[in-house]
């Protein structure tokens, strides 16, 4: 009973204290949220008839180092909180765009990479908004109940599926006779993709690890 007295008291001194931190924060969430909508890059489009157009190395190569050009430009009008999580999505982007067109390059695997990379590339959209979802958890309510541990357990498979997903790249990969200059380019694209994977990898743990105040009493 004197535990449940001092958790109430607890609740209540908190509340007093974190509404108005909470309403500031949201106020300020949003007006953020707006100017970030306002310059979000646009998402690379993942075109397959760059992958039957014959690219040599050297036209993928330049395609990249475009892509990455105009990414940093948008980058700057990018608040630094949002920076680095937009800049891992598009990226993700890119090494997908890059690994269908080394299609016509990659031999006898090139289809398989590609049927890949493009199912790579549709989890995409899905995992921002799990990541959104997360990142946009009330304080007040974190505070309380911890993570949004169902976001977190949805985030978890399909980063799960996704690592299946790049191991099969890799499988392929180093089963192929590729040039040199194509099998590096492939390689660099899988461990992009590997990045963003590790990173929700990282966040769905915490996530899941956040208690909140009830949940160091269960």
């Amino acid at each position: 009973m004197k535990k449940l007295i001092i958790a109430l008291i607890i609740i209540v001194v908190l509340t007093t204290f974190a509404l108005p931190v909470i309403a500031v924060k949201e106020d300020s969430g949003v007006h953020a949220g707006l100017t970030i909508a306002a310059v979000r890059p646009q998402t690379p489009s993942v075109d397959d008839s760059k992958s039957k157009s014959g690219r040599t190395i050297a036209e993928v190569r330049d395609n990249v180092i475009k892509s990455h050009e105009s990414l940093n430009a948008t980058l700057r009008n990018i608040s630094s909180m949002e920076r680095d999580r937009i800049q891992n999505e598009n990226e993700v982007r890119i090494a997908v765009t890059t690994l269908l067109e080394t299609e016509g390059l990659s031999g006898g695997i090139g289809r398989n990479v590609s049927a890949i990379a493009r199912d790579f590339n549709n989890s995409v959209s899905s995992l921002r908004k799990l990541e959104d979802r997360i990142q946009a958890r009330n304080t007040f309510i974190r505070l309380l109940f911890g993570g949004d541990r169902e976001a977190a357990r949805e985030l978890a498979t399909q980063n799960a599926r996704n690592n299946a997903h790049i191991v099969e790249l890799q499988q392929l990969i180093r089963s192929a006779t590729l040039d040199t200059e194509v099998r590096a380019m492939m390689e660099d694209q899988v461990r992009i993709m590997q990045k963003q994977q590790d990173r929700l990898a990282q966040l769905a743990t915490r996530e899941q690890e956040d208690r909140g105040f009830f949940g160091r009493f269960g």
